[in-house]
């Protein structure tokens, strides 16, 4: 039983979570590992134990598109699979690191009807979904691409980072091709800004880290 996290049961500083629900360890595989595919059914939630995922899609045009990265304490699956079973995943979940672990819970285990604190809690998952999306939206409507960047990398270290003092650590492999699309500007404009960031000695990075010296300090 002490593989099993039940989510009343589960700490971390980051998340509250629904009552109730029980995850099972899914995969400890290193990075660079998919986790399902985009197509596959969506009969199941997913759990970051630690590290990081990457959640995305191809379009039809061939171009990959990157909807998320989900870190330590947050779930992550199709939520309209919860009432349509028959339902596809949109995207694909890739790890990003070497220490991530994925824990998960079949949707056939969710009993809704019987268990109201985990109606209320997946509720209140699915609506900060959707915010986070409406504030990428604003940020693309009313930023220029070097605020969104840096509000990107801004995010993630907050989210994800670990704290030296001043310093914040963001162990995560991303590209600036992934920068790029989480951001929604291309990957010439993210190198400029991460080149004048470091430049101005605002951050220390290579492919699979970003030392942050001073969060406050991004914008300025």
């Amino acid at each position: 039983m002490n593989q099993i996290n039940l989510l009343s049961d589960y700490t971390s500083a980051k998340r509250d979570f629904p009552i109730g629900l029980m995850f099972l360890p899914f995969k400890k595989p290193g990075k660079f590992q998919t986790l399902y595919r985009q197509g596959d059914l969506a009969n199941k939630l997913f759990m970051v134990k630690s590290g990081a995922v990457k959640l995305c899609e191809v379009a039809e045009s061939g171009e990959q598109v990157i909807h998320a990265i989900k870190t330590e304490g947050e779930i992550f699956g199709e939520w309209d699979a919860l009432f349509h079973p028959e339902i596809h995943f949109n995207n694909s979940a890739i790890t990003l690191s070497d220490d991530t672990e994925v824990h998960y819970i079949k949707l056939s285990e969710i009993n809704l009807e019987n268990n109201p604190n985990s109606v209320a809690g997946l509720s209140a998952l699915i609506l900060e979904d959707f915010k986070k999306l409406n504030l990428r939206h604003k940020r693309l409507l009313n930023k220029d691409a070097a605020y969104r960047i840096k509000e990107t990398l801004l995010h993630l270290a907050q989210k994800a980072g670990q704290k030296f003092g001043d310093e914040t650590l963001l162990k995560i492999w991303l590209s600036h091709e992934d920068i790029a699309k989480l951001a929604d500007t291309s990957r010439q404009t993210v190198t400029t800004v991460m080149n004048d960031l470091k430049n101005k000695k605002k951050i220390i990075y290579s492919r699979d880290r970003i030392l942050f010296r001073s969060l406050s300090n991004i914008h300025n």
